[in-house]
This record gives C-alpha cells, sequence and structure tokens, in this order.
C-alpha cells in the first residue's frame, strides 16, 4: 500500500456520492444535524464521510480493487446497499424490472389483451415472491435502490465478513469504521488523524469526522456557527443518557414559562380556551379619501377549513369579521377583496390604487450617493410598537384558539382579546430595559446591507428587535431569562440556546401564515428579509414544537477543539484541512 497518495487523488466516485448527497438533501428536517438550527451552507455528512475516507486510504496497484474497497466501506457497494435496504420493494416497482414472461408468473392477467393488475397472482407461494424482488433489485439502477435505503451516515457496517475483505486489502485489523479510521491515521501520519476546518459553519465537517473517530479543530468567525459547531459534536454527539437530562431541562423551562404565562392570564379567554395563533396586519391611510385600510396580499386564512377574514366598511375605516365553513364563491370573493396588488396599496372605499413606495414617501436617491432617501420614519432605540402617527400601524384581527375538547376555531378579537393584547404592552414594557440589558430581547442596531436595509426603507425598524411585536419579545424574553436561571450546566445553556434559535425563528413579524395548511411559517424559509404586510405569532402552546428540538444521537469519543477566531491566525497543527472558503475572485477571473 502507498501511503504517500490518497485514494481521493487517484479517484473518486462522484456520481455515487452525488447521489446519496441528493438523497440526505431531500431528507428536509430528517437530517442529522437539521434539528440544532439552519445553516445554509451546511456540507452533506455523506459527502464528508466520503471526502475523508478518500484522503486516508491509501493507494495500491489495483485501482478497481481500490474502488471496490473504498465503496465497501461506504456501505455504497452492492451488498452495502442491500443492507441498508430499509423498505420492501413495491409491486408496482417490481413490476417494471422484469420480464413480460416473468410478469405472467408473478402477476394477475386481465382481459383478452393480456394487461396484467399491479397484484401478485393468487397462489404465488413466498419464495417465488422473493425471487421476483430479488430480480427487480438487481436489475434496479443505483438511483433506484436508494429510494429504498437508508443514508450510509445512519448506518453502521459491523459485517465481519465485510471487515475481513477490508482489512486483507489494507492491512488492518479493524472490525468498525472508527478503528479502520484510526489505524489509517496511525499508518499515514504515525498518530490518530486530526481533521481540522477553519470554516466550520453548520459544523458537517467537525462533526462526521468526530463520528468516524478523528480528533477534530474547529473554527469560524461567526459565533452562531461556533454554537452549532459545539452543538453538533456535544449534544448531536452525546449518549443517549445525557440528550435525556437535556430534553428534561428544556422540560423544566417550558414547564416555567407556561406556568408564568398562565399567571399573566394573557393567552385564555372567558371560555377557558386558549390560543393557539393570532393574526396580525398592517393598516394605514388611504392618501386618497382618509379611510384606514387593513393590508393583505389574501383575506383567506384557511383554505382547508373554509375561513375568511371579510372587510365590514363604517365612517372611516374597516372591520374586520371572521367567517369559517364559507362556500367556495365566498372564499374566491374574499380572495378578490385584497387590499396589497402588485406593489400598490387598493382602498376599497374610493376603488383607488396607491404605490406602496408613494405611501411610504421615497423620494429616490440623494446626490451621488447610493442610498435611498428613507421616507418612513425611523424607530427608536426603546420602541416596539408604532406611533399613531407612522404610516403603517399594527392591527390584530384575528385568533385561533382551542376548545377544552381540543377542537380549534378562529375569531375576531373580542374587547377582552384587545384588552389582553394591551396587558402584553404592559408587561413588556415592565421589564424592556432590564431584559435589553441583560441580553434578554435584541438591543443592537440592524447593520446596513442589500436585505437588511429593506427593513428600515420599508417598515422604519432601525433595532433588531422592531422585528419582532409585543406578544413575541415577551414570551422570547422570558425564556431567556428561565434559561439563565435554571441552566446549571453549560450544555443546558447551549440546549436553551438552540432552542430560543428555534422559536425565534418561527417568532417574527418575517413569518407569513400559510392559509393552504393554515400554519405558520418559518422566518428563514429563504435567505430574504420579506417585509409582510401580514404575518402571524404562535401561543406558547404552538411553540412547542419549535422548542423541543429534536436530532439524531450518536456516540463518539474523539478529541475536539472549537474556537470563534479568524482564519489567517490559526496555529493549531491538523493532519488535514477539509474546508470551503469563500474566496474573492481574482480580477482576471471570468468565470
Amino acid at each position: 500500500m502507498n501511503y504517500n497518495n490518497s485514494f481521493i487523488e487517484m479517484q473518486f466516485p462522484v456520481s455515487k456520492v452525488s447521489k446519496e448527497s441528493y438523497k440526505e438533501r431531500k431528507a428536509g428536517s430528517g437530517q442529522t444535524l437539521t434539528g440544532l438550527g439552519k445553516w445554509w451552507g451546511r456540507k452533506p455528512l455523506v459527502l464528508v464521510r466520503a471526502a475523508l475516507l478518500g484522503l486516508l486510504l491509501p493507494v495500491s496497484d489495483e485501482p478497481k480493487k481500490d474502488m471496490d474497497i473504498f465503496l465497501k466501506i461506504m456501505s455504497m457497494d452492492e451488498n452495502g446497499l442491500l443492507n441498508r435496504k430499509t423498505k420492501s420493494i413495491s409491486a408496482k416497482d417490481a413490476f417494471v424490472m422484469l420480464t413480460t414472461r416473468e410478469r405472467e408468473q408473478c402477476f394477475e392477467c386481465t382481459g383478452q389483451t393480456q394487461r396484467f393488475a399491479l397484484a401478485w397472482k393468487a397462489g404465488i407461494t413466498t419464495t417465488e415472491k422473493v425471487a421476483a424482488l430479488e430480480k427487480a433489485w438487481r436489475r434496479m439502477s443505483y438511483d433506484q435502490k436508494l429510494t429504498y435505503c437508508m443514508r450510509p451516515e445512519e448506518y453502521s457496517n459491523k459485517n465481519p465478513v465485510v471487515w475481513k475483505e477490508i482489512n486483507a486489502h489494507l492491512g488492518t485489523k479493524a472490525a468498525n469504521l472508527q478503528e479502520l479510521i484510526e489505524q489509517l491515521g496511525v499508518k499515514k501520519f504515525g498518530h490518530k488523524a486530526v481533521v481540522g476546518d477553519c470554516f466550520c459553519g453548520g459544523g458537517s465537517v467537525p462533526f462526521e469526522a468526530a463520528r468516524m473517530g478523528c480528533d477534530v479543530f474547529a473554527s469560524d468567525l461567526n459565533p452562531i456557527a461556533g454554537l452549532l459547531t459545539w452543538s453538533a459534536l456535544n449534544i448531536a454527539g452525546a449518549s443517549d443518557e445525557k440528550i435525556a437530562k437535556l430534553r428534561e431541562f428544556q422540560q423544566k423551562v417550558y414547564d416555567a414559562v407556561d406556568k408564568q404565562v398562565s399567571n399573566w392570564s394573557i393567552e385564555i379567554n372567558e371560555n377557558g380556551d386558549r390560543a393557539n395563533s393570532y393574526l396580525y396586519c398592517n393598516e394605514t391611510t388611504c392618501p386618497e379619501c382618509g379611510y384606514v385600510v387593513p393590508l393583505s396580499p389574501s383575506w383567506v386564512i384557511g383554505k382547508g377549513t373554509m375561513t375568511a377574514a371579510m372587510l365590514v366598511e363604517y365612517s372611516g375605516g374597516f372591520d374586520i369579521e371572521i367567517k369559517s365553513g364559507l362556500n367556495s364563491k365566498q372564499m374566491s370573493e374574499a380572495d378578490e377583496m385584497a387590499t396589497v396588488k402588485s406593489g400598490s396599496m387598493y382602498c376599497p372605499h374610493c376603488k383607488r390604487s396607491v404605490p406602496v413606495s408613494a405611501l411610504r414617501k421615497d423620494t429616490g436617491r440623494a446626490g451621488n450617493l447610493s442610498s435611498p432617501i428613507y421616507g418612513l420614519r425611523q424607530w427608536g432605540k426603546n420602541e416596539f410598537v408604532p406611533q399613531d402617527s407612522d404610516t403603517f400601524r399594527e392591527r390584530l384581527y384575528c385568533i385561533r384558539y382551542i376548545d377544552k375538547n381540543g377542537k380549534r376555531y378562529y375569531i375576531a378579537p373580542t374587547a377582552a382579546d384587545l384588552a389582553r393584547e394591551q396587558r402584553v404592552v404592559e408587561l413588556l414594557s415592565e421589564r424592556f430595559g432590564e431584559w435589553q440589558e441583560k441580553g434578554y430581547v435584541p438591543v443592537s442596531e440592524i447593520e446596513a446591507g442589500d436585505e437588511t436595509s429593506r427593513l428600515l426603507r420599508e417598515r422604519g425598524w432601525k433595532y433588531w428587535h422592531q422585528l419582532f411585536n409585543p406578544r413575541q419579545l415577551l414570551v422570547h424574553g422570558l425564556f431567556m431569562q428561565k434559561i439563565e436561571e435554571m441552566a446549571e450546566r453549560k450544555e443546558e445553556m447551549v440546549v436553551g440556546m438552540i432552542s430560543a434559535n428555534g422559536i425565534i425563528d418561527r417568532g417574527s413579524k418575517l413569518c407569513r401564515w400559510d392559509s393552504g395548511s393554515e400554519k405558520q411559517q418559518q422566518t428563514f424559509y429563504n435567505q430574504a428579509f420579506n417585509t409582510l404586510f401580514d404575518w402571524t405569532t404562535r401561543a406558547l402552546d404552538a411553540i412547542r414544537s419549535a422548542w423541543f428540538f429534536d436530532c439524531k444521537t450518536t456516540n463518539n469519543n474523539s478529541q475536539t477543539k472549537i474556537l470563534l477566531s479568524d482564519a489567517r491566525n490559526l496555529t493549531h497543527p491538523c493532519d488535514l484541512w477539509l474546508t470551503d472558503p469563500l474566496m474573492p475572485m481574482l480580477s482576471t477571473t471570468t468565470n
């Protein structure tokens, strides 16, 4: 074996690794690390595993054998795919793979035209059926087989026959992947391999390297990257017993918040029903007729429950009625009542449209400066609600409650609901200054940027806390307070921060209401700061799913080190560096 050259320098199964990576990405929230938090550039774990294995594997004078061994270690060979298979092949897929003669033997045949029904023939034995399925499996492409398989990082290959063949080729004595990686590191470097990633981001490289059996070093300038990477190694990489204790901490914090919210009586109505979701909209004064117009691109609330908001005109403005069980015609009418159309406000009273930019009184650019002149008033540092004189005010127009039988229903806010809303503002006002000092709610100014500048231009928001309404700020701040009061260990504090990230991502004025699923969408469904004319706030009952994050646990015993640092200042010795820095393009670069 030649340890001066690596397998990845000579060959690499790009197609198969790409297909495995695609399958992992399509798993969405089912991916191993996504429960810890969103990170846009997180690399697929299977890609990291393949790259690190390719770096550590030596080469021989038998390239085909080297490839076979690589695929066996990755469980991407034929037997590996079969062992990763978790679902039975469907009759439909088996039918496609069989010949006409085999179909006649296995499937029902109907009519004189010899059409086959996708049903196994009556009387077919189990042995015959298994044989047909095995034929179908062998004839499937790699892509088709993947649809029936768990992902490589979910499978632990402990087959002694497979490891005997791997060891015979590599001259190792391993019984699992971790032992193999340690032995390859000793052969190549004289010690267990140390893998570094100086742009660790969401933590895929250090997490997978540690799980494979390497010692790891990770750094990043972004503190969220540091948090996620530490969490990947110390939470997702923790034992089941440790995870159980951390979940007990999550429950303890949630219960404390729930008790306080209940004592405040800000989510329970006079019937004892508890709120689940609050729907808000902006409203503005029509410059043509002076009517106060609620703003929304659609007043359809629930397509399943056939629920919509109806604007009822009165002198100077509009009441909003909530009606459920409507017919298709009424739902269409509600959709046509939209007061935001093609970038303009439409006033149902005077039937005129006014561009939103005109409402904001944007006046273009000043002189040679590249920054536009913003027409909206800029909110102050201590403000968390708009002023009555602001162009865009905020209005609660619908609440979804859950009754004692678990039935959900929508209503327009009553006088008592609006009183509870005012109570929220009062409670937050009492704590706002202290909570900003302690970091329970944001305090910093929004930095200028392509997306962040939209917040100032389109809503007048100058500080980060202004992305949240009073109810969101009050509950978020309460969670942060209880986390600090109850956390006794670093792991508990980090779990609290991750859980808080989850509820904040699903609790801002950038969270839209999906009328199709009748639930709230998260803030970062894309990478833009999309200001909305109507948005939703989760009550505590609906926050539960975001607070109790879920991630798969995978024990590792590797040595790890994580720093917040500029990559140019690193001095930590590593045997392998695996990273993907964003490098500035040279002036001569055209592609």
